[in-house]
Parts: C-alpha cells; structure tokens; sequence
C-alpha cells in the first residue's frame, strides 16, 4: 500500500547539476525548511569513483502552508541559470511498487531493442506522396490537421494536458495567462537543453533560452482539463495553432524517491511523472 503523500513536501525540478542542497535550502530561506535533498547516482570509471547529482531534489516544509507558498513564488524562476519548476512531491514507492515498476522499465526497454532491430531490417512506410513523378515514404503518423503526434504511448492523464507547437518564445508566466480562467495547478515549459558554457554565455548577454514547443498544464481535475483541450486546442497564439490533448503518464520515470539515497535501477523506477 502506498504512502500517502506529504503535503508539505515539495518537488523542484531542472536544478542546476552544480547546485548544492545549502544553496536550495538558502533559495527558500523565506519559509520554514526543515530539510533538502538533492539525489545523485554514483558513478565508477575504472578507478576513480564520483556522485553526479541527478538535476531534481526535494524540499520538506514545515507546514502545507509554506509548501504551496514557495511553489507558487517560485515556479518557473531563474536559479543558478536555470529555470526550476516546483510542485508537490509524490509519495516514496513501496517495494512491491518498485518491482511492478521495474518489470516495466525491463520490458519496455526489450520492447525499444526489438523495434529498433525491426526498424533495421525494413521501413514500414505509412503515407506516400507523389512529388516530381517519384514516390516518397514517410512513416511519421499525423493528425487530420497534418500535426505530427507526439504524444508518447501509456495511461492518459485525468488532470494534465499536453501542449504542442507552442511559440517557442512562450514561458510558464504566459501559459498561466492563458489559461487562468481555469485556475492551473502548475505549468511546466521544457527549455532546450545547452552546454553551460553556452548557458553562462547566454546568461551573461541576457538572451533567452527558448522553449522545445511543448508545455505540460495541471488542473484541479478531470472535467476542467477537457474544457481546458476543448477551449484551447487549435487555438493560434503568437501566430501558431496550438496542439491541446491529454497527457500521458509515463510508466517509467528518471526521477528518484527521497528514500534512495544514491541511484540504483530501483532509483531509476521509482520517481514522479516526468515533464521534461
């Protein structure tokens, strides 16, 4: 049976891979923190052994009341040249879940070297074109609009939608614009990924880092994200149609419980819906 979550526990995602659990706790000093903790996996190469950290942590609250304050202040702000985002944190998964969850991980990854091997052996085209008298193939699946789907295979979301073809300039202060009328959750914009060097760079000229064109939207319930695709799916903002659909949930996520302290394949399994 799994552990209820804490409500005073709080997620914060995209974390600098050089930040330290003092410089979180010290981003939050504004609340009463009780403890952070920033996940790595140990790495051996031939003899030299180092932790890397994983790029999420966890920060325990005091109370409820300072957790919802410090995601709401903080979500989708700049730390250390990184934009986080922040929402509560699930649960720790129980053993049984981790193995449920680790038999998934194996079979999905069998399942990704099987069609990998397929895909080597013969292109199984989906479409034709006829372009300048010669046939053309291609085996991406589009929409009836001529979107190209993204949406990744597993259980559909009761709360959370997917956004697509989102103008890449766009941020989580515009998209809770957006959509205020139904009062979001949180809002998660992916931005692309960059060395840091560029990102310093980039940083010190003040240029923004755009977005991959995709966002992930919570809501407070199931009824609220479909009015929430009916209303805005199609929609053009900043001169492109978005794309609004239910989101998956993942089966197998890269994000750890606070239980693991270093990263084992059970550290591998055991984490929360991914939006990045």
């Amino acid at each position: 049976m799994s552990v209820p979550a804490d409500p005073s526990r709080v997620y914060v995602g995209n974390v600098n891979f050089n930040a330290t659990e003092a410089e979180l706790k010290e981003l939050f000093e504004d609340f009463n923190v009780v403890s952070v903790e920033i996940p790595f996996k140990t790495i051996t190469r031939g003899e030299k052994t180092f932790q890397r950290r994983l790029g999420f942590g966890f920060v325990q609250f005091e109370n409820e009341t300072d957790a919802n304050n410090a995601i709401s202040q903080f979500n989708g702000k700049k730390f250390k040249q990184r934009q986080i985002y922040a929402k509560k944190a699930l649960p720790p998964a129980t053993e049984e879940e981790k193995q449920k969850k680790r038999e998934l991980f194996i079979a999905k990854q069998a399942q990704l070297k099987e069609k990998k091997r397929d895909s080597k052996q013969a292109e199984l085209p989906t479409q034709a074109t006829e372009k300048d008298g010669t046939i053309e193939l291609s085996t991406e699946k589009t929409t009836s609009t001529g979107h190209v789907n993204k949406t990744p295979e597993g259980k559909k979301s009761t709360d959370t939608i997917f956004v697509t073809n989102l103008d890449f300039k766009a941020n989580v202060k515009s998209l809770n614009e957006l959509f205020k009328d139904l009062n979001p959750i949180w809002v998660n914009v992916p931005t692309k990924r960059v060395p840091f060097h560029v990102l310093k760079k980039f940083s010190a000229t003040r240029k923004a880092i755009y977005n991959k064109g995709i966002a992930f939207v919570k809501f407070a319930d199931e009824a609220t994200q479909l009015q929430a695709i009916k209303e805005f799916n199609g929609k053009e903002i900043n001169g492109r149609k978005i794309v609004v659909e239910v989101a998956v949930d993942k089966p197998v996520s890269s994000e750890t419980s606070s239980s693991d302290s270093t990263a084992s394949p059970d550290a591998v399994i055991s984490g929360e819906l991914n939006e990045d």
